[in-house]
């Protein structure tokens, strides 16, 4: 675990008692996507993830992983981390968790009884990263985390990934719900005849990211993506994000899913 470090305390050196906390400051954060896993042509894709404590006190932090499509659960794991401190890892998912593969983490600030601490101040950055294919320098992505309290997601619209014979486009869904949940991926842009539609089924407490097999030459300004579940069991406890990445390089860019954007 030689790339786990503390965040120095100078850089979150204690400030006036009316000190802005950044937006992304909470008890419960979704970092959507992490891991280490191949990708295509030759990259590898790791998780650069600090997590930091914005508390004058020590706090205890649970670590859930969801995998993908269910599958390698495992135990949550609980750190400490010292008040205005960090722990960072450019492979957090191996070396902190040590495991392997795509999935979301959960990070939750905790009371001693493992309960959620409401009062924990959490700031959390997440980089996608991989060595560039043929040289000796890298290529990455940051993918917002998102305060769990303001997840509430009835259909959303992703905007500004390109397609193409250069671009590939992944669409990540992440379910927080107790409950398996539908979700259907479309085009409204009926740049295809029939138009293009792609479901997906995401278990409890997991995500899922698919590539899409969209047609080389329909670059797609938007995609929905809208929840099917059974009403009776339909949840808004989700979120969805998009890729487009670079089919030589490895480069790429990610969005967020965007609410009430139809």
């Amino acid at each position: 675990m030689n790339a786990l470090f503390l965040i120095c305390s100078l850089v979150l050196a204690p400030g006036p008692d009316n000190l802005v906390q950044p937006v992304t400051a909470s008890s419960q954060i979704l970092i959507p996507a992490a891991g280490t896993t191949p990708g295509a042509q030759g990259t590898f894709f790791t998780s650069d993830i600090a997590i930091i404590n914005l508390r004058q006190t020590a706090q205890r932090v649970r670590l859930d992983w969801m995998p993908q499509g269910g599958e390698q659960h495992r135990d949550p794991l609980t750190i400490e981390i010292d008040a205005r401190f960090g722990v960072r890892s450019a492979n957090f998912v191996a070396e902190v968790l040590q495991i392997t593969g795509l999935g979301s983490i959960l990070v939750s600030g905790v009371t001693e009884t493992g309960t959620l601490d409401l009062g924990a101040l959490l700031h959390v950055t997440s980089r996608i990263w991989t060595p560039q294919p043929g040289t000796n320098g890298t290529t990455s992505q940051s993918l917002p985390v998102v305060p769990v309290s303001t997840i509430n997601t009835p259909a959303a619209s992703i905007f500004g990934l390109r397609h193409s014979e250069q671009y590939r486009v992944n669409i990540g869904l992440v379910n927080l719900d107790s409950r398996e949940q539908t979700f259907q991926i479309s085009d409204p842009s009926a740049a295809t005849t029939p138009p293009l539609v792609v479901q997906v089924t995401v278990p409890p407490l997991s995500m899922q990211q698919i590539t899409l097999q969209w047609p080389v030459d329909v670059d797609t300004p938007q995609y929905l993506v809208d929840n099917i579940t059974p009403a009776a069991s339909r949840s808004n406890l989700w979120l969805t994000y998009g890729v487009s990445v670079d089919n030589v390089t490895g480069d790429s860019w990610s969005q967020l899913g965007v609410t009430g954007a139809r």
